[in-house]
């Protein structure tokens, strides 16, 4: 049983690839069309961090409430208990992320050709190739995370073998012949990891698009992008520069109304410790968890769109218009 792919052109919405002005155009009309769809499909991450960090809020409370109550109490320290958390977040988040990303690549391909699908379908086609979606995610995070560790474990070795070579009797001067090493290592691993997230940035587009495998779907985003990194980079920096000010504007209104509700407890006489101020402590925390979280949700949906008109663009420029697919999504 393979993925059936369909083989027409991409119709009027691409009959040629298009300019920096013209994709952005393009991402904000799909947007601005499909907005609450977007938007609801990237609510379930968005869902998945919140529930995370909401769960992980009543432990940090057990350790800042008797500060924030003025108790006697040791200063907080880290729990041991979250480092066998923070895995398991981690695997957490990995698996939701696994079936957003190509619940919203479908989503929006689909309507980048005019094709209306459901909140429902979306997720559909991410649960119906999960493993494969997921074995994608791992792959390319591999990419990343080894030549990263590499650079960590250089760092490390000569550490230790300059601790072993001065016989330990240095202090801390030796240790001052590693940071050049480890800031150029830092350069590199950062260059590098942004030029694989630009190789791969059309993988799950593709995957879910044309029925690839994980591997392949890999090495079709690296022919996809190939000489385009630059202008993905700068199209997706853009991107970025517009939902990050989105967030400040956001961060802006929510520390204003944070300012008033301040002024209204002072004139209130609410004092710090009392029940009604660790209330309105906790209301904050978890209104400023949910501003995080929306800005979140709204990132994902642009940068999601984003990728998908590039995904188009860039098989326009590569294969034509003759020989654009239009994903059935459907199991033959």
């Amino acid at each position: 049983m393979t993925e059936s792919v369909n083989a027409p052109s991409f119709g009027s919405a691409h009959p040629m690839p298009m300019t920096f002005g013209q994709i952005f155009d393009r991402t904000y009309r799909l947007m601005r069309a499909n907005l609450r769809l977007f938007l609801g499909i990237a609510a379930v991450p968005s869902a998945a961090v919140f529930l995370v960090l909401a769960s992980l809020f009543p432990l940090m409370l057990l350790q800042i409430g008797p500060q924030l109550a003025h108790k006697t109490a040791a200063p907080p320290v880290f729990p041991v208990y979250l480092m066998a958390i923070l895995p398991c977040v981690y695997l957490i988040l990995t698996l939701v992320y696994a079936l957003y990303l190509p619940a919203a690549s479908y989503a929006v391909t689909q309507a980048d050709l005019g094709v209306a699908v459901t909140f429902r379908e979306a997720y559909s086609v991410g649960w119906r190739r999960f493993g494969r979606y997921l074995w994608l995610m791992i792959l390319g995070s591999l990419y990343i995370i080894v030549p990263v560790l590499a650079c960590a474990l250089i760092v490390g070795l000569g550490a230790l073998l300059l601790h072993f070579a001065t016989g330990g009797n240095s202090g801390d001067y030796a240790a001052l012949l590693l940071i050049p090493l480890g800031v150029l290592l830092y350069v590199a691993a950062t260059v590098y990891s942004v030029l694989i997230a630009l190789r791969f940035s059309l993988a799950y587009p593709a995957c879910v698009v044309e029925g690839l495998p994980a591997w392949p779907s890999l090495q079709r985003s690296a022919l996809l992008t190939k000489g385009a990194k630059g202008r993905i980079f700068l199209v997706l920096l853009v991107v970025y520069a517009l939902t990050y000010a989105v967030s400040l504007a956001s961060m802006a209104v929510f520390f204003v109304v944070g300012a008033l509700a301040a002024l209204a407890a002072m004139l209130a006489h609410v004092t710090a410790g009392s029940p009604a101020f660790v209330v309105l402590i906790c209301l904050a925390v978890l209104g400023y968890l949910l501003m995080l979280i929306a800005c979140c949700l709204f990132s994902y949906a642009a940068f999601t769109t984003a990728l998908a008109v590039l995904y188009h663009d860039q098989w326009l420029r590569k294969d034509g218009p003759l020989s654009a697919p239009t994903p059935s999504g459907e199991l033959v």
